[in-house]
C-alpha cells in the first residue's frame, strides 16, 4: 500500500526515530548506534531493545530508503551483530542502575537496570524477577536449612524460624541485604537447657554494574561449642506456582560437560551429588520467555548435594547442600554463590551463563536475556543479505560485511530452531508464534538470495509448526502459540510468513490456511480493559474460544495494526501473481480490513517538531520504537520489494 503514504511524511516518520530515539551505545568497547524505547522520561526509556533495532533495520535495508538512510541501517545492524557474537542473541542493553525505593528490611524494594528485588528479611524472603522480561516470574529464595551434629545429637533447623536481626545496608552503587539467625538447641546430659551453639548469616550483594546476585552464608559457632558434619545451605521456594511454565529443564555441569536432571522424582530426591560449578533451571516454555536461574557455587569442592521437592508433579523446593566436617568453637564455616537470572533462556547457552558467572563484565551492558523476537533479528540480516546479493544498491555492501552477517545469520537460525526442542523434535510450548512467523521470512529471504537447499530444510521444518498453531474454525480458526490465547499480532505475522512464502510454494495446505487467517480477522467493537474501567474501540481482531468463553484481541496497540495491514498487503501482492485467487469477499474484506487499520491509526499520529510520532494506543501520549517501523512497514509495502528483485517463481519440492 505504497499509496497511503507519501514520501514526505514517510521521511518525517523516520525522522521520528532519527531525532528523537537514536542513541549511542558501547559494546565491547565501541560506539554502536541503537534505539532507546522512547524519547520521554519514563524509568525503561533509555533502554534499548534488539527488536526495535532490527525492524528498524529492515524497514531502512529497503534499496529506496537504503541511499539515504544506509549509514543508520548499517550502525543499526552492528548493533544486532554486536548483541549475538557468541550463540546468544541478546534482548536489550541499558545503563548501570541500582535505586532502593524502600530500604525497610521488612518491605523492601531495590531495582536494578535489569531485576526487581523485594522481601521481607525478617521473614528471611527476597525475591527478584527480570523488569520489562517476556514473562515476568518471582524466584523466591527462601526455605534454607542448618544441619549438623553437637556431640550424638543431630539437628536440622529451620533458618526462618531462628532469625533475630535483619537490614538493608546502602553501598556505593549498590545494595547489601542480610539476616542473622541465632542456633539454639536444648543440650545436656542430664538436664536438658537451651543453649545458643551458632549464628548464621545470609548475605545478599546487589551491585548497579553486575547482573550477579551475590550470595555469602556464614556460621560461626559459640566459643566452646564444636559443632561437626555441619551442611549449610541456600534454597529456592515457590518454583511450581506457575502451572503453565514449569522448571522443566535442570542441568549441573561436571567435568566441563552440562548433564540434563530428572525435573520430577519422588515428593523429595535427589537431583545431584558432589561439586559442580553450575545448576541451572530453566522453565519449559518458548525459549525467549523462558525464565532461567543460574547457580555458580564459588567454593564447588563444598558442594554434598542438591535435594528438591515436588508438589502437585512440578518442581516447588530446591536445597543446595554444603558439607564441612568440623567447626570448632569461635571459628566460621562459609560459602559462596553467584546466581544470574535470565529471562530468556537457551539451554546451549550453558557455556555462556558459565562465563557470565565467572567474569560479568564481558555483558558490556547488555542484559542476560535471550531476546524474545530472535525472528525479527533474522529478518533484518537477511533482508540486506537479500538485496546485496541482488545488487539492489547503489552502494554494494563490502563482501567482508556480507560475509560477516552470514557467519551471524547462519549460527542464530541454528540456534533458533535448536531452542524449539531436543534432537529437531520441536515442542508445540517452546514455539513462539510471532518469533517463527519471522524467523520463516528470513529463511524465504535467504532461499532467494542463495537458493541452498539448508535453508529449505529449516523452512519446511518450521512451516510444519507454524501450520499446526492455526485453531480450529469453530474456536476461531485464528493462529495461536500452543495453550495461549490469540493475539491479533501473532496471528498477523503468521499471515504474512504464508503470504511471503505462496510465489515460491502455491501449494493448496498454504493457500486453505491462508485463506481461514483471513476469515478469522474480524472486524466490530471490542471494551479493551484498563487498570480503570474499559476503552471502546472499533478494531479488526481475532478471537480464541478456550475454557468455556471467547478471548479476543484486537487493534489497541499500533504496532498491531501496522503488522497487520503489511500481511494484508503481502496477501494481495500474492493474489496479484495468482499464487492464490481470492475470491470477490475475500478482496472485499482486505480492503475493509486494511481500511480498518489505516482508519484506527490516521488518529494517533502526531507531529513533533519536524517529526511525526506514531502514539503506542490511541491513549498514549508517546510514541515509541517498537510501534513506529511497524506502523512504517505496514505502509511502505516492503514485500514487494523482495519479489520484484527475486528470480521468477518456481516451487520447491
Amino acid at each position: 500500500m505504497a499509496e497511503l503514504l507519501r514520501e514526505p511524511e514517510r521521511d518525517r516518520l523516520i525522522a521520528y526515530l532519527e531525532r528523537k530515539l537514536l542513541r549511542t551505545v558501547m559494546l565491547d568497547g565501541q560506539a554502536v548506534p541503537a534505539l532507546r524505547e522512547t524519547h520521554l522520561p519514563f524509568p525503561t526509556s533509555e533502554w534499548c531493545w534488539v527488536a526495535d533495532s532490527a525492524a528498524a533495520a529492515e524497514m531502512l535495508a529497503q534499496p529506496h530508503l537504503h541511499a539515504r538512510w544506509g549509514g543508520l541501517a548499517d550502525g543499526l545492524t552492528d548493533f544486532l551483530l554486536g548483541m549475538g557474537t557468541g550463540h546468544l542473541l541478546f534482548s536489550r542493553v541499558a545503563g548501570p542502575e541500582c535505586v532502593i525505593q524502600s530500604a525497610d528490611p521488612r518491605q523492601l524494594v531495590i531495582l536494578t537496570q535489569g531485576y526487581e528485588f523485594r522481601g521481607d528479611l525478617s521473614r528471611g524472603l527476597l525475591t527478584q524477577s527480570v523488569r520489562g522480561g517476556a514473562a515476568r516470574r518471582e524466584m523466591h529464595y527462601t526455605g534454607h536449612l542448618v544441619e549438623f551434629r553437637l556431640g550424638r545429637q543431630q539437628h536440622c533447623l529451620d533458618v526462618e524460624d531462628t532469625i533475630a536481626a535483619y537490614g538493608v545496608e546502602p553501598r556505593p552503587e549498590g545494595a547489601l541485604l542480610f539476616h542473622e539467625s541465632v542456633l539454639k538447641v536444648q543440650a545436656g546430659l542430664l538436664r536438658k537447657t537451651e543453649r545458643v551453639v551458632a549464628r548464621l548469616r545470609y548475605e545478599y550483594t546487589i551491585q548497579a554494574r553486575d547482573p550477579r546476585l551475590l550470595l555469602r552464608v556464614t556460621l560461626r559457632a559459640e566459643p566452646g561449642v564444636t559443632l561437626e558434619n555441619v551442611r549449610l545451605t541456600t534454597a529456592l521456594d515457590e518454583l511450581s506456582a506457575e502451572a503453565e511454565r514449569p522448571f522443566g529443564q535442570l542441568f549441573t555441569e561436571r567435568d566441563g560437560r552440562f548433564l540434563p536432571l530428572p525435573a520430577a522424582g519422588t515428593e523429595l530426591f535427589t537431583l545431584h551429588q558432589g561439586p559442580t560449578r553450575l545448576f541451572s533451571l530453566i522453565e519449559e516454555t518458548a525459549p525467549g520467555a523462558a525464565n532461567g536461574l543460574h547457580i555458580a557455587p564459588l567454593a564447588p569442592q563444598a558442594l554434598q548435594s542438591i535435594k528438591a521437592r515436588t508438589q502437585n508433579g512440578r518442581l516447588h523446593w530446591v536445597l543446595t547442600r554444603y558439607l564441612f566436617p568440623r567447626v570448632e568453637g569461635g571459628a566460621e564455616a562459609s560459602i559462596q554463590e553467584a546466581r544470574l537470572l535470565t529471562a530468556g533462556t537457551l539451554a546451549a547457552g550453558l557455556p555462556a551463563y558459565q562465563a557470565i558467572l565467572d567474569e560479568p563484565a564481558i555483558l558490556s551492558g547488555r542484559d542476560a536475556g535471550l531476546s524474545p523476537d530472535a525472528g525479527t533479528a533474522l529478518n533484518a540480516v537477511a533482508t540486506q543479505i537479500f538485496f546485496a546479493a541482488h545488487n539492489a544498491y547503489a552502494a554494494p555492501l563490502p563482501a567482508e560485511r556480507q560475509a560477516q552477517m552470514r557467519v551471524w545469520y547462519d549460527r542464530h537460525v541454528t540456534q533458533f530452531f535448536a531452542g524449539l526442542g531436543p534432537d529437531g523434535q520441536a515442542s508445540p510450548g517452546r514455539v513462539y508464534l510471532r518469533s517463527l512467523a519471522f524467523a520463516l521470512l528470513s529463511l524465504d529471504t535467504m532461499l532467494r538470495a542463495t537458493e541452498e537447499p539448508r535453508y529449505a530444510e529449516l523452512l519446511d521444518h518450521g512451516l510444519t509448526l507454524l501450520v499446526r498453531l492455526q485453531q480450529p474454525e469453530e474456536t476461531g480458526g485464528a493462529f495461536a502459540d500452543a495453550g495461549k490465547t490469540a493475539y491479533l499480532d501473532c496471528h498477523a505475522a503468521a499471515m504474512l510468513a504464508l503470504a511471503r512464502l505462496l510465489p515460491r510454494r502455491p501449494e493448496p495446505v498454504l493457500q486453505a490456511a491462508l485463506r481461514q487467517a483471513l476469515a478469522a480477522v474480524q472486524l466490530g467493537i471490542l471494551n479493551v480493559p484498563l487498570e480503570k474501567g474499559s476503552h471502546r474501540l472499533e478494531t479488526p481482531f481475532v478471537r480464541l474460544y478456550r475454557d468455556g468463553r471467547w478471548e479476543e484481541d484486537g487493534g489497541f496497540w499500533s504496532f498491531k495494526l501496522g503488522l497487520l495491514m503489511r500481511a494484508l498487503n503481502a496477501l494481495r501482492l500474492a493474489a496479484q501473481g495468482g499464487f492464490i485467487v481470492l475470491e470477490p469477499a475475500e478482496q472485499e474484506r482486505v480492503a475493509a480490513l486494511t481500511e480498518a487499520c489505516f482508519a484506527g491509526l490516521r488518529g494517533r499520529v502526531r507531529e513533533l517538531g519536524e517529526a511525526l510520532e506514531v502514539l503506542t494506543s490511541p491513549l498514549a501520549g508517546e510514541g515509541n520504537a517498537a510501534t513506529q517501523p511497524a506502523v512504517l512497514m505496514g505502509l511502505m509495502a516492503p514485500d514487494a520489494a523482495i519479489l520484484r528483485f527475486s528470480q521468477p517463481a518456481t516451487a520447491l519440492g
